[in-house]
């Protein structure tokens, strides 16, 4: 039996794929569930090196040879995986979502998906896991990095004595980088290659331990019973730790590792209904996260029953049996030449890549909303989507040939009144500009902090100056203030509080001249008790169960809320005579203040507007507007 067939192996693959389908069950008791991936990653460690350094040592290794057998082993599914969630996808989706999904099934098709998924984390509006369909592809894209870099590096250091000693120090020092970067960029060690270098290296280091167990029979006896106990403990206690990345796998890692080099199949664990499981463990990982996206996403809270999780384990049986009986193994012993079968495969996955790139680039493809829908989906949008034009990072909106100007400046707490301004700037032939960056600080001394600090410090001393040069006479100052101001009542609250509104009244100072006005947007309402579910707050092409509504806000919660903000700024503002404070809580609210109304939402989240909720607040506000915007 071949290596990649044997029976621990093949327990080990159905533990690791049972524990992640559970765990993104949402099943208690398997919060440990993330460690699976790193079970794979161990295994994969294990087998392709062996393959691989026992080819370079008979001298019959081929490089075009090892890709392709390992195409064959990967694409077919995974291409069927990504073109079927993009059908479905095509069907229920808004087009914000089908954007997001088309990116996704993009960057999956050409193994970057954790790239992406890194590189979106930090976004402020980056969406969060549950509205991912094609999150799970991001362990696949880190898996074929590996698969193409692996041969490369053994066959430079295959043929020498120390080839383990070369890969127990480049899992050394993987391991390290990791534990060194995780306080600066957790995402950066969960997603990216170099980071779980030392997970395949383990897998690797199995070989060399296996040889020296091979024989000794008790000993690899009490090693396979150990590496067990080990496993299975420690999926008992490192649920706790996941935001801790592959570090918080090291245990069931290891655990792998010693049942894999004891080679001493268990009769519980090796028996054929666990093995069936670890054979099609490849396809069940690929169906079971699109089949538990769709279903929430179109049943919603249903999706959570008893009824709801035996459906999509239904379906998930169902999808992992076609796929491996239709898919996964036929296409592997594919009969054309070598020539045909990987130019079959590079014009199919660049096919698929140009379509979905194209869906990507046309926005998700508004045109498959009914007229109604559409509407709605327009409104439900962020309020900075009223921008008529942008050019680079600035949103152009109001009446794009007005010989008078309004600048924006700060972040999304503020692009959001572009929905509330544009139609009294349309009406008074004004010009609005705002930058696109979310997330950033943009006060004159103000600085963020973690990874975002240094591109925040450069937008805000580009567009400092730029507002100072711009010949608008009105300035809109916004912030996120509860993130830069101490809500608390403390001596350190109110140093702290001074400060920042030094920085606000410095920056009012740095754009003042003759004739400009400014308008200081104080602290936003935030309803932070509603569970927002942004993606079925957006309307599809067919019906799914719409978000649960939220209560509206009591009037003077909000503006308690908001209590300590609008007393900082109004202090910062009170030297200056041409600057006027709007208190959103008090102005946009009745009796309370609606969160929902007439089944359109009129907040995205728990503080950002949609259109709806800008333009509510742009109505509300338009005597405050109409005197800033004076001339007088």
């Amino acid at each position: 039996m071949g290596r990649s067939h044997r029976a621990d192996i093949d327990a080990l693959r159905a533990i690791a794929v049972v524990i992640v389908v559970l765990f993104h069950l949402r099943i208690t008791g398997f919060e440990a569930g993330f460690a699976g991936v790193d079970i794979f990653f161990v295994i994969s460690g294990y087998l392709i090196t062996g393959q691989i350094l026992r080819d370079v040592t008979a001298q019959r290794f081929s490089l075009s040879d090892f890709y392709l057998r390992r195409a064959r082993r990967i694409l077919p599914a995974l291409i069927v995986t990504i073109a079927a969630s993009f059908a479905v996808g095509w069907l229920f989706l808004s087009p914000e979502a089908m954007r997001q999904l088309a990116k996704e099934a993009t960057h999956g098709l050409l193994s970057i998906a954790n790239v992406q998924y890194w590189r979106e984390a930090s976004d402020y509006f980056a969406p969060s896991a549950d509205q991912l369909a094609l999150l799970h592809l991001w362990s696949l894209s880190l898996e074929i990095q590996f698969y193409a870099l692996a041969p490369l590096v053994l066959m430079w250091v295959g043929r020498s004595r120390h080839v383990f000693s070369a890969i127990a120090a480049i899992g050394l020092i993987s391991f390290a980088a990791a534990a060194v970067w995780l306080p600066r960029d957790a995402e950066a060690v969960f997603f990216l290659t170099p980071f779980r270098v030392f997970e395949f290296g383990l897998g690797a280091l199995a070989i060399p331990l296996e040889a020296r167990l091979a024989s000794l029979p008790r000993v690899r006896s009490i090693a396979a019973a150990c590496g067990a106990a080990v496993l299975f403990g420690s999926l008992l206690v490192i649920g706790r730790y996941q935001a801790y990345a592959g570090l918080a796998a090291l245990l069931p890692c290891i655990a792998a590792v010693i049942i894999i080099a004891a080679n001493v199949p268990a009769p519980l664990l090796t028996s054929e209904p666990v093995r069936a499981v670890g054979r099609v463990s490849y396809s069940l990982y690929l169906v079971h996260w699109p089949v538990i996206f769709f279903i929430r996403f179109i049943f919603g809270d249903a999706a959570e029953t008893a009824a709801g999780l035996g459906l999509q384990c239904v379906l998930m049986t169902a999808f992992t049996a076609l796929m491996y009986a239709l898919v996964e193994q036929p296409l592997r012993r594919l009969p054309w030449p070598r020539w045909s079968q990987a130019a079959g495969f590079a014009t199919t996955l660049l096919v698929c890549a140009a379509l979905t790139h194209a869906t990507f680039l046309a926005d998700g493809v508004v045109s498959r909303l009914p007229p109604d829908q559409l509407a709605l989906f327009r409104l439900q949008g962020f309020g900075l989507n009223k921008c008529s034009r942008t050019i680079g990072r600035l949103c152009a909106f109001g009446d794009l040939e007005g010989t008078r100007g309004v600048e924006l400046l700060g972040d999304s707490f503020v692009q959001q009144y572009v929905a509330a301004l544009d139609t009294t700037l349309k009406a008074r032939g004004m010009i609005g500009h705002v930058s696109t960056m979310s997330g950033c600080p943009t006060l004159a001394g103000l600085t963020a902090q973690g990874p975002r600090a240094q591109v925040c410090a450069e937008l805000r001393d580009s567009e400092l100056p730029r507002i100072q040069q711009s010949q608008a006479d009105f300035v809109v100052i916004g912030q996120a203030w509860q993130h830069y101001l101490d809500l608390g009542d403390g001596p350190e609250a109110q140093t702290h509080n001074a400060a920042v509104a030094e920085d606000l009244a410095e920056t009012i100072r740095l754009l003042d001249r003759p004739g400009r006005h400014f308008l200081v947007i104080g602290g936003q309402v935030r309803p932070v008790s509603c569970g927002f579910d942004q993606l079925r707050m957006l309307p599809g092409p067919l019906w799914h169960a719409p978000a649960k509504p939220c209560a509206p806000v009591p009037k003077g919660e909000a503006i308690a809320a908001n209590q300590i903000i609008d007393a900082v700024l109004s202090e910062a503002i009170r030297p200056f005579a041409k600057v006027e404070l709007l208190r959103p809580s008090e102005v946009y609210c009745d009796q309370d203040c609606p969160v929902v109304e007439h089944g359109v939402w009129l907040f995205q989240d728990a503080g950002h507007f949609t259109v709806a909720g800008a333009q509510r607040m742009g109505e509300r506000a338009r005597t405050i507007f109409a005197r800033v915007l004076s001339d007088d």
